[in-house]
Parts: C-alpha cells; structure tokens; sequence
C-alpha cells in the first residue's frame, strides 16, 4: 500500500489550532512518560536490573521535554503515521521476560541493552526540545548523536530490542520486537517525509546518509 505525501497527510496549523494540540498533546504525554518512568523504576527496584534505571532517567527527561518542546506549525494528520507511531511505542511495552536459549547469553543480552539504554539516553538528550512522537516539524537536529545517524533515537531502540531479545528468547518477544522495529523504520521514513519540506533538513540528508546505524544502515 503506498503512503505516499498529499495535501491530506500533513497540515500547517493555525495560532489557536497549534495552541490547543500542543496542550493537549503534551498533557498526555507527559502522563504517559511519567507513568512509564514509575514502572520502570518500580521494576528496577524489584530486580536491580540497570537498564531499566536507566530507562527511568531517560522517561523522566522525557516528560520534561515533552513540557518544554517546540511547537510546530505542520505535522502529519496521516492515520497511518498515528497508528504506527502509537504502535511502535507501545509493542516494546508487552514483551515479556522469559529463560535464554543459554547461560552464557543472559548478560550478553544485559550488556547490549545497556548499550542501547546508553545511546537512547543521549539521543533524547540530543533531540532535546523537538522531541514528539508524530512525524512534525520541530526544527532540523543536527548535533549530539544527530551528526552520525538521522534517527540516532530510533537505532539505540533496535539495539535494545536485540540485547532483550538475547536474554529473553521467545516466539512473543520475537513478534513484538520485529512490529516494533517495523514501526520505528517506519516512523522515520514519515518524519523525514514531512521534514524534507524544509531546505535545512534537506541538506542535513545529503549531510548524514545513514537512517540509524552509522555504517550499517
């Protein structure tokens, strides 16, 4: 099915429209991290697992972000862009912790998901106030993490997801981790749909050729 750029995907918004999405919008999401953030300590706290300490911190910096972030005068009204942008999110969510095919790979898997935990916490740094979850237009990223990859948040996700699914092997782990590295593959490729309206992201892609793993892809 093709998803390709029209008049209807994407809206430039007016003064009060923009006020009222952005209250709105960042309301819930606030929420939403917050909520995220407490269960993430919460488990932590129960297991000692250092990544989801490190997952606290990134969701608190989060809804802090969230609070502070630009507006923007165009975003995507794609259901498709909502729905996989929703999607990506929250199918990490539902995995579920399960035996390693083997001994020796459980603190493989703990020591790749630190390293995604690592570089999702600088990529959110990185973003810092432009950060959303629908492709929009919240000015062009160009430092921390943004000088090597595109989507430097996105790839630190696909790097969690390996290092869970290293640890925790499972037919469920394994569906719900390839939906979500759909989604994420497909939330950049409308980010950048919307984005390359602007000159400046424009020149950013001839800048910074890979998606999300410098190199790699």
């Amino acid at each position: 099915m093709q998803h390709s750029p029209n008049i209807f995907a994407t809206a430039r918004l007016g003064i009060r429209t923009t006020w009222l999405l952005t209250v709105l919008g960042n309301t819930l999401l606030g929420v939403l991290f917050a909520l995220f953030a407490f269960a993430a300590f919460r488990t932590w706290r129960d297991t000692g697992h250092v990544q989801m300490l490190l997952l606290a911190v990134q969701e608190l910096i989060i809804v802090g972000l969230v609070v502070t972030r630009r507006r923007t005068q165009e975003m995507s009204l794609s259901p498709w862009d909502w729905a996989i942008a929703l999607l990506g999110t929250a199918a990490p969510l539902l995995q579920q912790p399960s035996a390693p095919l083997h001994t020796t790979l459980e603190p493989l898997g703990l020591l790749v998901q630190l390293v995604g935990a690592a570089l999702s916490l600088l990529a959110t740094i990185s973003l810092g106030r432009s950060f959303g979850i629908v492709a929009a237009n919240r000015g062009v990223r160009t430092g921390g993490l943004y000088r090597f990859v595109r989507h430097p948040l996105y790839g630190s996700y696909l790097i969690g997801y390996v290092g869970f699914l290293i640890g925790n092997a499972s037919t469920l782990n394994l569906l719900l981790i390839a939906l979500a590295a759909t989604c994420q593959y497909l939330r950049g490729r409308s980010e950048e749909r919307v984005l390359a309206r602007d000159p400046a992201y424009r020149a950013y892609m001839k800048r910074v050729r890979y998606r999300f793993l410098p190199g790699v892809f």
